[in-house]
């Protein structure tokens, strides 16, 4: 998925485990079920729930935001 960030104006790739972190925030999962999603999962490389909040936080910077609820919109906008 190549998406337009907002704060730089640029096209960037986002990574397989970015994409399902993101698929899972859609669907409410919070970052302690997403971790655990991971563990559960062989073909993904995180194991911890410290893992998936770096992943995050990468997200938020690529995004230019600061806050979860910033990156949601964020991601809404670049979608739609």
């Amino acid at each position: 998925m190549v998406i337009f960030t907002l704060k730089y104006k640029q096209k960037m790739e986002l990574t397989s485990t970015e994409k399902k972190i993101i698929a899972l925030l859609k669907k409410g999962q919070q970052q302690a079920e997403i971790a655990e999603y991971f563990k559960n999962n062989e073909s993904f490389n995180i194991n911890s729930q410290s893992a998936v909040e770096k992943v995050i936080m990468g997200l938020k910077k690529k995004f230019g935001v600061k806050t979860m609820f910033q990156l949601g919109v964020a991601i809404c906008k670049v979608e739609n």
